[in-house]
Formats: structure tokens, C-alpha cells, sequence
């Protein structure tokens, strides 16, 4: 029955906390002991700041706390915070903020080179577009081109054409006024050789009366 007591006794002076962090305060190093009170060996010198973790309180003040590298022992639980130091806490704002500003300045170049990569597109499409209507406008010439080298190809056909039916009528009339030329001399030769003996008949018939 004894026993009972004892052990109620000792729960009531003994409170566990599983896995429960805290930080020390914000003071140099605080002392970590073997067991609950200054008679105990010191362990370790906590400094300011440093996370632990809470095995158990006890009423007498003391805390039973484990550290990140598996050390444990005891410390005063009024040296425990449940929030990171201030300077902690301000090295954690402070590089926040640093971040934000980055994240800032690079929003900013972001946006300055989307600018610009915007203006570029534009300046592309254009050019695309330029050079779209230049080879339109090209293929346009060059299809007018072969059109008017085939006139100009069957103008000069036409053109042969028609000097050679006009050397065609020149040698037709040449030959014809050659042969006119020629029927006419025949004729006046055949002419003088008929006139003559003509003439002689008619005084023969005149003489004859």
C-alpha cells in the first residue's frame, strides 16, 4: 500500500513530454547536468538559441531535454522557450528578407526580360512577315517574268515569222518581174523578127494591083 503512494507521489512530481522541442534562452551557454540540481556533474554548456528536445519535467524546475546529437541531461526548465531565440528568430527574418528582396529583384529582371523578349517576338513577327510578303512579292516577279519571257519569245517568233513571209513576197515579186522583164524582151525579139518580113508581104500584095 506503501508502494502505491510512492508511486502516485512520484507521478505527481513528474510530468513526461514526449518529443517536445524547445530553445534555450537568450543568454551565452547554460549548464546541461547529470541529474536535477546543482550538486550534479555539468555535462555540457548549452549555448543561446540551441533546440532540445523535452524528455520529461519535473516539479522541481529541472527539465530532462536530449540535443540534436543524442547527448541528454538536465536543465532548468525556466531556461527553456517554446519559440527560437530573438536573435534567432531576427538571422531568420533577416534572411527571409534577404530572400524576398531577391526574389524581388529577380521578379523584376524576370519582368524586364519578358519585356524584352516580348519586344523581340514582336520585332521577329514582323520580320516573318516581312520576309513573307518579299517572297510573295518574289515569286509574284518571277512568275511575271517567265510570262513576259514567253511573249517576249513569241513576239519574236512572230517576228521572224513575218520577215521571212516578207522575204517570201520579195523573192515572188522579183521572180514575177523577172519573168515579165524577160517575156517582154522574147516578145520584142520575136516582135523585130516578124515586123520585117510583114512589111515585105504588104509590098508584095500592094505591088501586085
Amino acid at each position: 500500500m506503501k508502494l502505491f503512494f510512492v508511486i502516485v507521489a512520484m507521478l505527481g512530481f513528474v510530468c513526461i513530454a514526449q518529443a517536445e522541442t524547445r530553445y534555450i534562452v537568450d543568454q551565452a551557454k547554460l549548464p546541461m547536468r547529470s541529474g536535477e540540481g546543482t550538486s550534479f556533474k555539468i555535462i555540457r554548456m548549452l549555448p543561446s538559441g540551441m533546440p532540445v528536445e523535452i524528455l520529461e519535467q519535473s516539479q522541481s524546475g529541472y527539465s530532462h531535454v536530449r540535443t540534436k546529437d543524442g547527448k541528454d541531461g538536465w536543465i532548468l526548465s525556466r531556461y527553456l522557450m517554446k519559440t527560437p531565440a530573438a536573435r534567432d528568430r531576427l538571422e531568420a527574418f533577416e534572411k527571409e528578407l534577404s530572400q524576398l528582396s531577391q526574389l524581388k529583384q529577380q521578379n523584376k529582371t524576370a519582368d524586364t526580360e519578358n519585356h524584352r523578349l516580348q519586344a523581340e517576338n514582336k520585332n521577329l513577327e514582323n520580320e516573318i512577315q516581312h520576309i513573307r510578303t518579299t517572297a510573295a512579292n518574289a515569286v509574284e516577279v518571277a512568275a511575271q517574268n517567265i510570262m513576259l519571257k514567253e511573249e517576249a519569245a513569241a513576239a519574236k517568233q512572230a517576228l521572224f515569222d513575218l520577215e521571212q513571209q516578207t522575204i517570201d513576197i520579195r523573192s515572188g515579186a522579183q521572180q514575177r518581174w523577172f519573168l515579165m522583164g524577160g517575156g517582154a524582151i522574147v516578145a520584142g525579139v520575136i516582135l523585130g523578127l516578124l515586123l520585117p518580113y510583114m512589111g515585105a508581104r504588104r509590098k508584095r500584095r500592094w505591088g501586085g494591083y
